[in-house]
Formats: C-alpha cells, sequence, structure tokens
C-alpha cells in the first residue's frame, strides 16, 4: 500500500537523535511493509533554518520538503502566510506524483489538511485527518471580555469554515476523549476514533548528564520538559512556591529542560532549587525521567488543554512517573481513576506547597501514587497504541 503522511510540524526520523512524536512513529512501524512518503517543510519549525534539500530518502521513508517562507516566532502572521504558502506549492506537487492508496495528515496545520483534503475529493483517495489540535476555536476561550470574544469569533471564521469542510469531509481519529466528543458534536460525525499520544515504554539510559551536576542520590526530583510557553504554562506560581519549598528540604529539586529563553521571570528570582537546562537528546531525557520522582505539567487552565490529555502527561506515565499538574477536564479524571499523580489549583499556593511536602515525607502516598503511574502507564504504550493506529489506517 502507498501511504502519505502530510505533517510539517514535527521532527523527522532523519533528524539526529531527535525523539519521534506520533507521526514519526507510525510512519516508521508502516515502512516495513509500505510505501511511505512524508510531506514536510523546507523550513525547520524546531531549529527556525531551511533545510538544503528539496527531497531525500532514507530507511525506507521517502521525504519532500515543500517550499515555504519560514518564520521567527511561532504566535505571528507570518507562520500562517508560511502554512498557506506551503499548503498550496504541497497541492502542486502532489499533481505531479502518482495517487497513494491513503493519505493521512496532521491537523493543525488547518491549511495543509484542507488543501490536501480537496486533493483527496478530486482523486478519490482515503484522507484521515488527525486531529491534535482544536484550532482555531481555542482562540475563543482565550478571552473572557465578550466583546473580545466576538471580535475574535469574526477574525476566525474563514478559519472556522475551513475547519468545517475538514471534519465533514474526513475519516477524523483524535487525541482524547474530550477531542472525540468535541468532535462529534461539532462536526455530526460518529466514527471518529481515538488514540492517544503515545511514547515508548521506560528504557534505561547511559547519560549521566544529571548525576554528575546539581543532582545527587535521595533528591526528590520534580521534572519539566517541553517549551516554556507562557501562554501554555504557568511558572511563576512554580516560582513563588520555590523558596517555601526548599525550607522543607533542601533534596526537594526542580528539573526544567527546554528553550527558556524568553521566559524573563528566571532572572528575577534566585533559585536554590531549580535548574535549567537547555534542551535535552532522547537519551537524556531517558535518563531524567528515569531519575525523576513526579513529572511536572503546569498548564493554565484553557479550554482546549481540559478536553485532551497533552503529550507530557503520557510520555511521564510512559516512564512510570507520578504526575503533578493543574489541568483539570480529561487529565484529572484519569489521574483519579488510576490514582496516578496529583491536581493542584494554580492559585492554591499553600495547597501546592502542603502536596509537595506530604509527597516527599510520606512514603506510604508516595507510593500509592507511584504504583498507579504504573498501571496507567501500559494505556500509551507506542506498541498498543500504534498497532491500533495501523489497523485503523489500513482498513
Amino acid at each position: 500500500m502507498k501511504i502519505w503522511f502530510v505533517n510539517p510540524g514535527e521532527p523527522l526520523p532523519i533528524d539526529n537523535n531527535q525523539r519521534l512524536f506520533r507521526t514519526g512513529k507510525i510512519a516508521e512501524r508502516l515502512k516495513l511493509n509500505h510505501e511511505i512518503i512524508w510531506f514536510s517543510s523546507k523550513f525547520d519549525h524546531f531549529k527556525k533554518e531551511f533545510r538544503d534539500e528539496d527531497q531525500c530518502e532514507s530507511n525506507g521513508i521517502k521525504y519532500y520538503f515543500i517550499k515555504s517562507i519560514g518564520y521567527k516566532n511561532n504566535l505571528s502572521i507570518r507562520r500562517v502566510f508560511d502554512h498557506v504558502i506551503m499548503s498550496v506549492n504541497l497541492f502542486i506537487k502532489a499533481l505531479t506524483l502518482k495517487k497513494p492508496d491513503v493519505v493521512i495528515s496532521a491537523y493543525p496545520p488547518i491549511e495543509t489538511s484542507f488543501l490536501i483534503m480537496i486533493y483527496c475529493k478530486l482523486r478519490k483517495i482515503k484522507f484521515i485527518c488527525d486531529v491534535r489540535d482544536l484550532w482555531p476555536y481555542t482562540f475563543v476561550h482565550l478571552f473572557k471580555n465578550k466583546f473580545k470574544k466576538f471580535l475574535c469569533k469574526i477574525l476566525i471564521f474563514p478559519w472556522v469554515l475551513l475547519a468545517k469542510t475538514i471534519f465533514k469531509n474526513s475519516q477524523l481519529i483524535t487525541i482524547s476523549d474530550g477531542f472525540q466528543n468535541w468532535l462529534v458534536k461539532y462536526s455530526k460525525n460518529t466514527n471518529i476514533e481515538k488514540f492517544y499520544l503515545s511514547y515508548e515504554k521506560k528504557q534505561i539510559s547511559k547519560t549521566k548528564k544529571f548525576k554528575d551536576l546539581e543532582i545527587k542520590d535521595g533528591d526528590f526530583i520534580i521534572s519539566f520538559v517541553g517549551n516554556f510557553s507562557e501562554i501554555k504554562f504557568n511558572f511563576s506560581f512554580i516560582f513563588d512556591c520555590s523558596n517555601e519549598i526548599y525550607s522543607l528540604s533542601k533534596n526537594i529539586k526542580f528539573v526544567f529542560c527546554g528553550d527558556f529563553k524568553n521566559l524573563e521571570e528566571k532572572n528575577k528570582y534566585n533559585f536554590k532549587n531549580i535548574f535549567f537546562y537547555d534542551w535535552i537528546d532522547r537519551d537524556e531525557l531517558r535518563e531524567l525521567l528515569n531519575i525523576s520522582n513526579l513529572g511536572l505539567a503546569p498548564y493554565n487552565n484553557l479550554w482546549d488543554f481540559n478536553l485532551s490529555i497533552p503529550n507530557k502527561i503520557s510520555e511521564y506515565l510512559c516512564y512510570e512517573l507520578p504526575i503533578l499538574t493543574s489541568l483539570k477536564g480529561d487529565t484529572e479524571n484519569l489521574i483519579n481513576q488510576y490514582n496516578c499523580g496529583i491536581s493542584y489549583s494554580s492559585n492554591e499556593k499553600n495547597q501546592f506547597i502542603q502536596i509537595i511536602k506530604n509527597l516527599y515525607f510520606d512514603k506510604e502516598m508516595y507510593a500509592k501514587i507511584k504504583k498507579g503511574a504504573i498501571k496507567a502507564s501500559s494505556k500509551f504504550y507506542d506498541d498498543e497504541v500504534l498497532r491500533d493506529m495501523e489497523k485503523n489506517i489500513l482498513n
């Protein structure tokens, strides 16, 4: 079978030592028995630079890098234009190639999903839209003021029309119960499959990046790995609590890894128990998750986050790491079902400090949520989730 993947915003299997996300994992699985083509952007979303080649083939996957204009900021008008230009060029490129049996497009970007959906309709090809974000509807929920909400609805109306068209003309798959229920209600499409964001089972790492630095045996490690977006996450709350947590024990330490260059508040505090590292590679990530006691997910309680189980939650649990999160909705339901972590409120400083204190000093309490994390982990293993996705794609 000939299968196309359309996803300009994920690391590729050819990118050195980058941990793969959903598209990369299912492409690697399917390449063993099928012909795989991946359409990505010539502009690397993570490095913010252009790739040299227009196409290449490596380890059973052929890649086409579609021309676009690039962008410096993820939240910018230029990024919208980048997606539009890339989508048009993708459509033109697709017309020159022998048609596939099935196309799987990650949503968002909405522009690429829309034009490749049109291509599939014209060529009568099975089209699967993998909905991982409820863009553009998310923007409306960022505003509490009714007038601002109204203006936002007007501004995003063209993209809403595109989204509705995509949802009505696609075989939909998504990442959580909340997204699934919303899509059923909104698209009137009841045949929507759910596949959690999945990760590898717990792996042993050979690196000693953290043990050689500030982390010592006996430390209680609370880790965060990801993009330091202040729209997504509330780091200020964690920072405000840090000194009082340090007074409980010098062994309670926070480890933050990722791109924190724009995190202005980082320089306002004299942290004694928070340690910052740049992006870490796959082996270093394994090391960190193995030595950690809690996985921190300090999300702002935005509408779409509470309808999903973000990939950070899945990754922590695959390493049998209990969750410490401010999320409600689907994630809180998961935590309550398996007793695999604790939810806190981002405006209750004393509550958060007490939670840390209890988990550090009460070994029995920590052992219970650790047991729950081990039990919940199998829901998010690559092998199980990707096997079910493969059946859905090939049927």
